[in-house]
């Protein structure tokens, strides 16, 4: 769109131009008839008529002509290239539109089977093992002649039945955000911040939400949450940090006719990186896609020995 109202800013100058020339032209001849011009140039050059000088008029007569049918030869020309770029570009950006929609709806064909995934886990493998480990309960209960070798047994698959709910939970819990389709984007994000604050006590996060989160949508909400789930685990595993601010705000329309927009960021105080050294990873780049999906802007700030920052900024609304 912008590149059409610059073109169409350059075809309106080119008009403008020409209709200067043609004001300047006849107030020159205007100018000319009443001063009679001709007259006084051939007075003047009336000496030096051996020169030919009175021929002088004639040659810029025809210098003018020439450079009037060049230049409308190139105006024709710049005409013709303005309108094949302003096709390109419209055909540009019907790409890039097309190709945000897929990869939009890549996303959610992905969320939509992960959804799937831990539904199964949560109601079909996890109800199996929650019967194992009932039954492996009433065994353990059960006197027998065998009591310790039974006993031991029963522990044991008890033992093993509960790291298995343990693994299915962080599964599930990867999968789909726990609470997002319950409690909404804003108690889902309490809930992940506060388990891993227990996993990490010697890292504080903190966590502040502003505005209606809870409505943005199924598409903006994952992007949020992914992001922020993406962000601590890196935090994690590279930052070396002890503290994470995270700050999630609805911001309202400034100007009449803007669109809402969410502005996520995420902050820490670890060991930073240098940005201009490649090899930050796929996280990283699948966070950006993400939020330029959505029609939003990515920035990251780092620096060796100065924590690392993210920054998203998300319109409200999907792309239609």
């Amino acid at each position: 769109m912008t590149h059409s109202v610059n073109t169409g800013t350059h075809v309106h100058s080119s008009r403008r131009d020409i209709g200067f020339i043609v004001l300047f032209t006849v107030i020159a001849g205007v100018l000319a008839a009443r001063l009679e011009l001709s007259e006084l140039i051939f007075a003047w050059t009336r000496p030096w008529e051996h020169l030919e000088l009175d021929e002088l008029v004639t040659l810029l007569l025809v210098l003018c002509a020439s450079l009037a049918w060049f230049a409308l030869r190139r105006y024709r020309e710049a005409r013709s290239e303005l309108t094949l770029r302003t096709a390109a570009e419209a055909r540009l950006e019907g790409l890039l539109l097309d190709n945000r929609r897929l990869a939009q709806r890549c996303v959610q064909v992905q969320e939509t089977e992960r959804k799937a995934l831990a539904r199964e886990l949560h109601d079909e493998f996890g109800q199996y093992l929650n019967a194992i480990k009932l039954d492996a309960v009433a065994i353990q209960q059960t006197p027998s002649k065998h009591d310790a070798t039974i006993s031991r047994a029963a522990s044991s698959i008890i033992r093993h039945t509960d790291h298995l709910h343990r693994v299915v939970r962080e599964r599930v819990r990867n999968l789909r955000p726990v609470g997002l389709d319950e409690l909404g984007l804003e108690a889902a994000l309490e809930q992940y911040v506060s388990d891993w604050q227990a996993r990490l006590p010697g890292m504080q996060l903190s966590a502040r939400f502003d505005g209606d989160l809870d409505t943005l949508g199924e598409p903006l909400s994952l992007v949020l949450y992914r992001i922020v789930q993406e962000g601590i685990t890196n935090v994690s595993r590279h930052a070396d940090a002890g503290r994470v601010d995270i700050s999630v705000r609805r911001a309202r329309a400034r100007a009449p006719g803007a669109r809402e927009e969410v502005v996520l960021t995420l902050v820490d105080d670890g060991a930073g990186s240098d940005l201009r050294k490649a090899g930050r990873g796929l996280g990283l780049a699948g966070m950006r896609e993400r939020v330029e999906m959505l029609g939003g802007r990515w920035q990251v700030t780092s620096a060796p020995g100065a924590g690392f920052g993210i920054r998203a900024r998300i319109p409200v609304g999907d792309i239609t």
